[in-house]
């Protein structure tokens, strides 16, 4: 971590599998919530650039639990494009 937040501190980006590394190792409990606060702290000071926002996407795909809803018939309730009409909602 701390070789990490050095680079990233010097303006320098993580490459996609860097990023989503480092999230899967906060999952996974390797880094004390000080090093994760770091981590964070870093990314309101500077931008995320495309390949570490594409590594955190990844990690976080490959982290989540899927839910089967196929059981129910459910229905998109809070407006985020459910409705299969190809509409931009700006209010989400």
């Amino acid at each position: 971590m701390k070789a990490i937040l050095k680079r990233l501190i010097q303006h320098q980006n993580l490459n996609k599998k860097e990023a989503r590394q480092m999230i899967i190792n906060i999952a996974d409990g390797q880094y004390n919530t000080s090093q994760i606060a770091s981590f964070l702290t870093v990314y309101m000071m500077r931008s995320i650039s495309l390949e570490e926002l594409e590594g955190f996407r990844s990690a976080l795909l490959e982290l989540c639990i899927a839910v089967d809803l196929s059981e129910f018939d459910t229905i998109d309730l809070c407006g985020t494009g459910g409705d299969g009409k190809n509409t931009f909602n700006i209010s989400t």
